[in-house]
């Protein structure tokens, strides 16, 4: 599992330049014991300084290695840039580049994945195209982007913490409204095509909404700000979990900005300046934030279902 880790700070101080989130490992045997195995880098330019987010992970078959993709701010926020490194135990990575942007300039939150074919894709959102989503085509050894092959943008603008995945030779396209580490989270809507090629057609509800009308993605930050969120978290994150049965678990996972304890209950977002209605007490550590796991529950159709309240728990049989 790759994480952000932000040390003891109650932000990602100090600023400017900022030094925190950097990207960590854990590993487990059963997915109930994990074992924290320190930062994925230990060498960067800027180091200390410099902010690494979204990290997402693949397994190279082909040369038996691990292939992280991340956003890199090496000099505070937001120039945007993918950061890409490879590893061959997985728990120990070398940056390959640096200052790699897709077809559509300045990164913000990325997805990976591996065809049936052994092809790989990116998925991103911009921040000059309004924070809309992409596609590229990665070349063979999955660490650059193949010029000329990508898939055009999608329809919504101001969406970031995409999610591309296949199920059932179906092909899907999740995101969210831009959410600035706010407390109250952001919906998620979900598009699907056979073909990575298009055309893809989006499911009218937002999942992580109850609101019943098939409008705009429902968001707690910003232009989208007081729509009812169905779970309090920002969906940053898909696991593909193989279970006892043959079949997969996906798993959606959000994060619950702002939900660790003695945060400032009068703060929405951590994208204010952390003075007045944002300034944290020094007992707040923004690491200790929660996360929320919960697994899709798929249709006949291979439409995906609205997401159930809140629920403390779930079970998983894995082999």
């Amino acid at each position: 599992m790759v994480g952000e880790h932000y040390g003891n700070s109650t932000g990602f101080g100090p600023s400017p330049p900022l030094m925190f989130p950097k990207i960590v490992i854990y590993t487990s045997p059963d997915l109930q014991a994990w074992t924290f195995r320190g930062y994925a880098f230990s060498s960067w330019p800027t180091k200390p300084y410099g902010t690494f987010f979204t990290p997402w992970l693949i397994y190279d078959k082909t040369r038996n290695r691990f292939v992280m993709w991340l956003n890199a701010y090496l000099n505070g926020c937001c120039s945007g840039n993918f950061g890409i490194g490879v590893s061959d135990d997985g728990l120990s990575y070398t940056f390959t580049s640096l200052n790699t942007s897709g077809t559509y300039a300045i990164s913000d939150c990325n997805s990976l994945f591996i065809d049936d074919d052994g092809s790989g894709y990116v998925l991103y959102s911009s921040e000059d195209q309004d924070h809309r989503h992409s596609i590229d085509a990665l070349t063979p050894d999955y660490t650059g982007i193949v010029p000329g092959k990508n898939g055009g943008l999608f329809p919504d603008h101001y969406t970031e913490g995409g999610v591309l995945f296949k199920r059932n030779n179906t092909y899907y396209v999740g995101y969210g409204s831009c959410c600035c580490f706010c407390r109250g989270g952001s919906g998620w809507v979900v598009y699907s095509s056979s073909s990575l090629a298009g055309p893809w057609t989006r499911q009218p509800l937002d999942l992580n909404c109850h609101r019943t009308d098939s409008g705009d993605i429902c968001g707690a930050y910003g232009e989208r700000s007081g729509d009812p969120i169905t779970i309090q978290a920002q969906g940053i994150g898909l696991s593909q979990i193989p279970l006892a049965d043959g079949t997969t678990a996906y798993l959606w996972h959000g994060e619950r900005w702002l939900s660790a304890a003695d945060n400032n209950p009068s703060c929405p977002d951590e994208c204010r300046p952390e003075t007045g209605e944002c300034a944290e007490p020094p007992t707040y550590i923004k690491g200790q934030g929660f996360s929320y796991w919960i697994p899709l529950v798929f249709n006949p159709d291979n439409t995906i279902q609205p997401f159930a309240n809140f629920t403390n728990s779930f079970t998983l049989d894995i082999p």
